[in-house]
C-alpha cells in the first residue's frame, strides 16, 4: 500500500506494508483525509515534523478487516488515541489524557494520507453523509461543536467568530442554529461566500471588533491561531460579563491586555479538540451532523487530490489565493 510519509524536504508518497492488527483495532480503507491547518505547519516548518510518519487527523474509510460484527458503512475516524486508565479517560475527557502525547492518528503515529490504516475500534463514528469529503469534516465539526458548548451558546446570544477558516465556518454554522445572532470575520472573498451561504453576517477582518461593539457580543470564538493578533481581538470585542472560546492553535505567544480582560470580567475558556458530555461522544455526535449540513459543508470543501498530488495538495492548502477552504486528499 501506498503512505504519504513526512522527510526533512516534505511529504513522499512510499510503499509499505501493513503489520499485524492489533487486538481492538481494524483495518480502515481511507477514503477521504482534510489537510488541517496544524498540517500546515508542520508543512512550513514552523512545528518540527514528526519525520517518517504520515500526517492526516480528518479522515473517513470503511473497513476492511477487523472484529466481526461491524456494519459496513462509511466511518469517520477519531484521531485521539488515549491510555484508556488515566483519570480523564476514565471520565471520558480522552483528549485530556496524561499519556497520549504523540499517540494521535497523523500526529505522531500515522494518519491518514495512506490508502490503508489502522485505527482503534473505538475511534470509529458512522457518519450521516454518503461524500467521503464531508465525513472527513467530521474532525473539524467536532472541534467546533466543543468551542460552541463550551461558550454556552444559547437563544439569547450574540455570538462573534473570528476567522473563516474551517473551524471558524464550523462555529458559525453550530452557533446559527443556536444563537439569536452570529456574525463571521473573513479574510478572503471565497471564505466570505462560504460564510454567507450558511446565513450568517459577513464583516471584514478590520470590522469584527467595531460590530461586537456595537451589537453587544456575548461570546467571542478566536479560530485563527497562528501569529494572529486575535485573541486580543477578542478581548476587545467582548461585551462585559462576556465569554472567550480560544479555538485558534497560537505558534507563539500573543499580547493581550490583561487589564481589560480583568476589568471586563471576561471568562476565557480554552477548548482543545473534543471530548464527551452527559449526552456521549461530541466526535460521535459531530459524526451524525454531517448529513444535516450536507449543503453548508459542502461549500467548505473547495479542492480534492489523489494522494499522488500530496504536495500540490499542500501547496494549494497553504496558498489561500487559491480559494482553498478544506483541501482534501482521495487516497483511494
Amino acid at each position: 500500500m501506498r503512505r504519504a510519509l513526512w522527510t526533512t524536504d516534505g511529504l513522499e508518497v512510499t510503499e509499505v506494508e501493513p503489520g499485524p492488527l492489533a487486538d481492538g483495532w481494524t483495518r480502515l480503507r481511507v477514503a477521504a483525509c482534510g489537510i488541517c491547518g496544524s498540517d500546515l505547519h508542520w508543512w512550513h516548518g514552523s512545528m518540527r515534523r514528526p519525520l517518517g510518519t504520515a500526517p492526516g487527523h480528518e479522515l473517513a474509510g470503511t473497513v476492511i478487516d477487523g472484529p466481526a460484527g461491524l456494519p459496513d458503512v462509511l466511518y469517520a475516524v477519531s484521531p485521539n488515541v488515549s491510555c484508556g486508565t488515566c483519570p480523564f479517560c476514565r471520565v471520558g475527557q480522552t483528549h485530556l489524557c496524561d499519556r497520549a502525547l504523540g499517540r494521535g492518528l497523523g500526529m505522531g503515529a500515522d494518519g491518514g494520507l495512506s490508502e490503508v490504516l489502522d485505527v482503534p475500534v473505538a475511534n470509529l463514528a458512522p457518519v450521516t453523509t454518503e461524500a467521503p469529503a464531508l465525513a472527513a469534516l467530521t474532525e473539524p465539526l467536532a472541534v467546533a461543536l466543543r468551542g460552541v458548548s463550551l461558550g454556552d451558546v444559547g437563544p439569547d446570544s450574540r455570538v462573534l467568530v473570528l476567522g473563516a477558516g474551517t473551524i471558524g465556518l464550523g462555529a458559525a454554522l453550530l452557533a446559527r442554529d443556536r444563537a439569536s445572532e452570529v456574525a463571521v470575520t473573513a479574510r478572503h472573498p471565497h471564505q466570505a461566500a462560504a460564510a454567507a451561504a450558511m446565513g450568517v453576517t459577513v464583516l471584514a477582518e478590520a470590522d469584527g471588533v467595531s460590530w461586537a461593539k456595537e451589537r453587544g457580543a456575548d461570546v467571542v470564538i478566536e479560530s485563527v491561531g497562528g501569529t494572529a493578533p486575535t485573541l486580543d481581538e477578542a478581548v476587545k470585542a467582548a461585551r462585559k460579563g462576556g465569554t472567550i472560546v480560544l479555538l485558534g492553535a497560537f505558534t507563539e505567544s500573543r499580547p493581550v491586555d490583561l487589564s481589560k480582560l480583568m476589568m471586563k470580567e471576561l471568562r476565557l475558556q480554552g477548548s482543545f479538540c473534543y471530548g464527551s458530555t452527559k449526552r456521549g461522544s461530541e466526535y460521535a455526535a459531530a459524526a451524525q451532523l454531517t448529513g444535516r449540513y450536507e449543503t453548508e459543508l459542502s461549500a467548505m470543501t473547495t479542492h480534492q487530490f489523489e494522494l499522488d498530488q500530496v504536495t500540490e495538495a499542500f501547496e494549494t492548502a497553504a496558498d489561500k489565493s487559491s480559494g482553498a477552504i478544506k483541501v482534501t486528499i482521495l487516497p483511494n
